[in-house]
């Protein structure tokens, strides 16, 4: 596998950083995938039907440790994680950062912040059938509307871009898809907005951004703003 750190965003103190899981890296920036797994973690490799699936686990949760081992300054090997009530991820380690993760393909996104909850999501695009009735479920009325005004040979990538906005403000919530996408507007196109998500009975500010990582897929981060409600934990 391959860390880059990418550029900077007009985030609170995000780092965000692409793992390309099917490139060998030089000796000096990561470990051989799996070393420094836990039983969990290896169990769950093992249970993927093929190899190449299995190593891009493996390839994924060893760069995250990496990268979390680096910021905490507690060794990779020993670092424990817990999870929310959404089976969200987290550090059991007093004052940790927050992190999140996604993968698709040969990529994953690892992002690492301070205590503001964060989510990521990345997507590399596949050809998908029924590309508006998928829209029509899961977007808004206005995304829906962006979507048609493109030509059919752009919609794809814009489908993507705003899925990966609306899982990444999920992810930062930690409701995973218990609250419904089409329930708020995350948008089409990859400026950073402030869009609002229903948390049971309240209003939960979400800030989102499209991010530039590869041509090959379209990301995003999400974070919370100051008060906002969350279900990590």
């Amino acid at each position: 596998m391959r860390i880059n750190q990418q550029a900077p965003l007009a985030a609170p103190g995000i780092e965000l950083w692409l793992v390309d899981l099917e490139v060998p890296a030089r000796e000096h920036e990561a470990p051989a995938p799996g070393d420094w797994l836990d039983e969990a973690e290896r169990a769950r490799a093992a249970r993927f039907h093929f190899e190449r699936d299995a190593h891009r686990y493996r390839a994924s949760h060893t760069a995250l440790r990496h990268l979390l081992a680096q910021r905490t300054g507690v060794a990779a090997a020993g670092l424990r994680f817990g999870a929310g009530r959404h089976d969200k991820p987290r550090l059991d380690l007093p004052g940790a950062p927050a992190f999140n993760m996604s993968h698709s393909g040969r990529w994953a996104l690892i992002g690492i912040g301070g205590q503001a909850p964060i989510g990521v999501d990345i997507e590399a695009p596949r050809e998908m059938g029924e590309l508006m009735a998928l829209a029509e479920r899961n977007f808004t009325t206005t995304e829906c509307r962006e979507l048609l005004a493109l030509p059919e040979a752009g919609r794809l990538r814009a489908f993507l871009r705003c899925w990966t906005r609306k899982e990444a403000c999920l992810k930062a919530i930690g409701s995973g898809l218990s609250i419904e996408p089409g329930l708020f507007e995350a948008g089409t196109t990859p400026e950073q907005r402030t869009t609002t998500v229903p948390v049971s009975d309240q209003a939960c500010q979400v800030t989102v951004l499209s991010v530039d990582v590869d041509r090959e897929a379209l990301a995003a981060v999400a974070w919370l703003e100051p008060g906002s409600r969350h279900l990590a934990f």
